[in-house]
């Protein structure tokens, strides 16, 4: 399996992450989904602090989504 460095991951994250400020319900969940999974890749990799980064972002993505749900 081929992985991307983590400054390459972490630069597409960030652009990811940014797009996210304009991304509601259904597109957040799709970026919250392929953040776990590539989460789940870095742990299969053993990168390990990269996972726990990854963990934190999608944590922080999952309170969004409630407090979007929340502000109905």
């Amino acid at each position: 399996m081929q992985t991307e460095a983590p400054s390459t991951d972490r630069r597409r994250r960030e652009r990811e992450r940014r797009a996210s400020l304009d991304l509601e319900g259904e597109d957040l969940t799709c970026l919250v989904l392929s953040l776990e999974e590539e989460m789940h890749e870095a742990a299969e990799d053993l990168r390990f602090e990269y996972t726990a980064r990854l963990r934190d972002e999608v944590n922080e993505l999952k309170r969004e989504l409630r407090e979007v749900a929340e502000a109905g």
